[in-house]
């Protein structure tokens, strides 16, 4: 046999592992979860678009919840991992400039993965066990860090604190997700790439200043 000549697959069915990368698929499940919604998608979407056949995904995957669940975790997990690394390489962070700091990375996070905005739009409406899944294992974690932040006795967050809590979550997250999910409208009025790099920076800086701005001396 040529030494060019490819050796023969094993018999049996292929593990996920020989054939794509587990974060291919929770990628793929993020982008048929956000265009089509929990109850149009299904399973064999995502293994069309990821280029594999049904029965790879059913085994890998107990059903559409199960893939839902795991496709959202992975998205969380990365999340937190970005808080995490603020918190642990800028130690010195806090009061108004921890928040800062957060918020633009959460704003980052979005542009970057645009399916966790437009999920949470689809499922934070209702009262069901995806939103609930989506608190307990996306959002609270996230949360964590600014409160963390917030209880921080630093002067400059006298008045922040002042700020009834649901409230300052609301603005935070519609003001960081709006620009996203008006991106036509953007483009058409005012010829804004709202994922263009300078975009998302001054995105970044505009919300950071106007809800942060005032507080500081």
């Amino acid at each position: 046999m040529p030494n060019s000549e490819l050796p023969k697959r094993k018999r049996g069915r292929p593990s996920l592992s020989q054939t794509l990368d587990l974060n291919d698929i929770l990628v793929a499940a993020l982008e048929v979860f956000s265009e089509k919604g929990y109850d149009g998608a299904q399973l064999k979407d995502v293994a069309q678009k990821v280029g594999v056949t049904n029965p790879l995904i059913s085994y890998r995957f107990e059903n559409k919840e199960d893939l839902w669940k795991k496709a959202m975790s992975y998205l969380g997990e990365r999340l937190v991992e970005r808080f995490e690394h603020i918190q642990s390489y800028y130690v010195d962070l806090k009061g108004t400039t921890a928040l800062r700091a957060y918020a633009r990375q959460y704003i980052y996070f979005l542009a970057e993965n645009p399916p966790l905005y437009k999920i949470v739009f689809q499922e934070m409406g209702q009262d069901n066990w995806r939103s609930q899944f989506l608190i307990e294992q996306v959002f609270s974690p996230v949360i964590w860090f600014g409160e963390k932040s917030i209880e921080d006795p630093t002067e400059d967050l006298k008045e922040f604190k002042t700020i009834p809590r649901a409230n300052f979550i609301s603005i935070i997250m519609g003001a960081s997700s709006g620009f996203f999910m008006l991106a036509h409208l953007l483009k058409s009025q005012y010829g804004t790439e709202v994922f263009s790099k300078d975009q998302i920076e001054q995105h970044a800086e505009v919300v950071n200043d106007l809800i942060f701005k005032q507080f500081e001396s």
